[in-house]
């Protein structure tokens, strides 16, 4: 594998300014609802797709309180709630930090309770989507509650997950918009207890990058929110956006900076930068895709606009034909579809739609649809006995 400079690595992630394109923050948050309530265990374990995503949410300045913490339950006990014993012996073990620290945002109170990294702590491993298994994970432990002290609401409430939070570790001199939980093999397990909400965020170890400042961001909304927090380009700097008024809590983790590894680290982030630049281009090909469908379409609708039904004979081919009879209200309601894969397609036309018609009583007014590789032109012909004639005819290239 290629070496990398971690200073060069750190220049080039500083200066860059791009950001994922709008399609494809549509497309990855769309993917990621679609599978975030996959339960990765019979209780409450999420799986986050590792893409990145950019959300843009409402978010409120924090302050930092101090309560009493006797009233959380402990990191190793949100583990055995997850009947998970391993973990909860990690969070029993040397390794674990415990950090109690409370922050207040708004409407919530929010406490990181600790934190603990290794190989092997979980018996739930998550595996990616190419198949490969992330044993090397940090696990962080939160509490969230309503600061007026009524009770978060439990799993089985209705009103469960009206108001998501996102819980992620951030690492000074990279891009958050790109580096965050959901890029880092992320997951988390969730459970409500006396009406707090208790959650176990994971991802792949961060402990490669003790060696400077690494957070832990609490945020109202499922992704990343540019608009809630602060990256200085220059120094890679990540703070709080104090004029936000939402959710934006930020912890700094207490990490080890004896297990940095550099070396670790440069690999690691090329395999991200490799994983970030395959989604863009995944999405750029299904944009080209779209276009081209669009292109094809657009191109349809416009040759045809003032076609007979000569031209339509010379330069399509008729793939279907039938006869619809007006209904009691005289509209003609139709529906059909072309072979068993083909494209269907169903409506209702009114007299008005097909008024305006041509010397062979073809109205001037189509339907063009898309296909893959074809359009497809919906032409009405009024036939003498009232009735509708509905041909579709295949456009190419």
């Amino acid at each position: 594998m290629m070496k990398y400079d971690m200073d060069e690595l750190l220049r080039n992630a500083l200066s860059s300014k791009t950001e994922p394109d709008a399609r494809l923050n549509e497309d990855l948050i769309r993917k990621f609802q679609e599978k975030e309530r996959q339960a990765m265990s019979k209780k409450n374990r999420f799986k986050i797709p590792a893409v990145a995503a950019l959300a843009v949410l409402a978010l409120t300045a924090a302050s930092v309180t101090g309560y009493a913490t006797w009233k959380y339950l402990t990191p190793n006990q949100v583990a055995k709630v997850a009947e998970d014993q391993g973990l909860a012996a990690a969070f029993e073990s040397e390794d674990s930090v415990a950090v109690n620290e409370t922050q207040e945002c708004g409407n919530y109170r929010i406490t990181l309770l600790g934190i603990v990294s290794g190989k092997n702590l979980s018996k739930y491993l998550i595996e990616d989507e190419a198949g490969n298994v992330s044993k090397d994970r940090t696990y962080v432990v939160t509490a969230i509650e309503n600061a007026d002290g009524t009770p978060r609401p439990a799993i089985s409430d209705d009103r469960y997950g009206e108001d998501p939070f996102f819980v992620s570790p951030l690492i000074q001199g990279l891009n958050p918009a790109f580096y965050n939980l959901v890029t880092m093999g992320g997951a988390y397990f969730e459970t409500v207890q006396d009406g707090i909400q208790y959650r176990i965020a994971e991802c792949d170890n961060v402990e490669k990058f003790a060696d400077r400042p690494v957070y832990l961001c609490v945020s109202d909304g499922n992704f990343y929110n540019n608009e809630a927090y602060r990256y200085d380009e220059k120094n890679g700097a990540i703070s709080r956006n104090e004029d936000y008024s939402g959710v934006n809590a930020l912890f700094a983790l207490p990490l080890d900076g004896s297990k940095a590894d550099k070396e670790e680290a440069e690999s690691y982030l090329k395999s991200l930068e490799d994983e970030l630049n395959g989604e863009k281009n995944d999405s750029k090909e299904e944009v080209s895709a779209e276009n081209e469908e669009a292109d094809i379409t657009g191109q349809a609708a416009e040759e045809s606009k003032n076609w007979k039904e000569a031209d339509f004979e010379k330069n399509t081919e008729l793939v279907k034909e039938l006869e619809v009879a007006p209904d009691a209200e005289g509209n003609f309601v139709y529906q059909y579809q072309i072979g068993e894969d083909g494209i269907s397609s169903s409506g209702t036309l009114g007299k008005e739609d097909i008024e305006e018609r041509d010397e062979g009583n073809m109205a001037k007014f189509r339907t063009v649809i898309g296909g893959e590789q074809s359009a497809y032109i919906e032409t009405y012909t009024l036939k003498e006995d009232g009735s509708m004639l509905l041909r579709v005819y295949e456009y190419s290239r």
